[in-house]
């Protein structure tokens, strides 16, 4: 399998920017990685993008969790995750 080519999580979002604008910056650790902004979008859609972009590490790791589980308490550890990053997001 080829090597992830991201930058590794945690990933975490920081904002709403010293401007007051309604912006979203999103980290891992220290490393900047990008602003979400949109003048069409309300505070509130700027910050679940945000949130949404946070949690993609976690999303690999549960697919990964999922693909590689090799017996029911791996899967149950992975639906679990899910869970998690579902309530999270509304799902």
């Amino acid at each position: 399998m080829a090597e992830s080519k991201f930058t590794p999580g945690p990933y975490c979002v920081m904002g709403p920017s010293e401007e007051g604008k309604a912006a979203r910056r999103v980290f891992a650790g220290t490393t900047y990685l990008g602003t979400v902004t949109n003048t069409d979008m309300d505070d509130k859609e700027i910050a679940a993008n945000a949130e949404l972009w946070a949690d993609a590490p976690r999303m690999l790791e549960l697919l990964r969790g999922i693909r590689d589980a090799e017996n029911n308490v791996e899967l149950y550890l992975s639906l679990k995750l899910a869970d998690a990053i579902l309530a999270k997001h509304g799902g």
